[in-house]
């Protein structure tokens, strides 16, 4: 009863908390160019998002950031996982992560 209870809970939290993404909302690479929410970005657009990713890729900030993270996701995967749930969480953070270096990997 409390683990239903509970995904109840999470469900209903979630479906409210959490935006809905569609293909449309998401820089896509395909044969004809780069495609955002529909529109076909100019020669311009891409010059300056390839230069802002790698920008961002070789900053101290990002390798902070993406450093912190994975340290916190290793911890509670480790020392202060309690559940099952503690280590999918980590991994999920871990894959989180290598999502965002492969997206600024890619658009170069």
């Amino acid at each position: 009863m409390i683990k239903y209870l509970r995904h109840k809970i999470i469900c209903l939290l979630t479906n409210n908390l959490i935006k809905a993404v569609s293909e449309d909302d998401i820089l896509r690479i395909t044969r004809e160019g780069y495609v955002y929410r529909k529109r076909k970005l100019s020669g311009e657009e891409i010059a300056t998002l390839k230069e802002e990713a790698e920008m961002l890729k070789h900053s101290f900030l990002w390798k902070i950031m993406t450093t912190e993270i994975e340290y916190t996701a290793f911890i509670t995967m480790s020392s202060k996982a309690k559940t099952n749930d503690d280590i999918v969480f980590g991994k999920a953070v871990f894959y989180a992560v290598y999502l965002l270096k492969t997206f600024l990997n890619n658009l170069k």
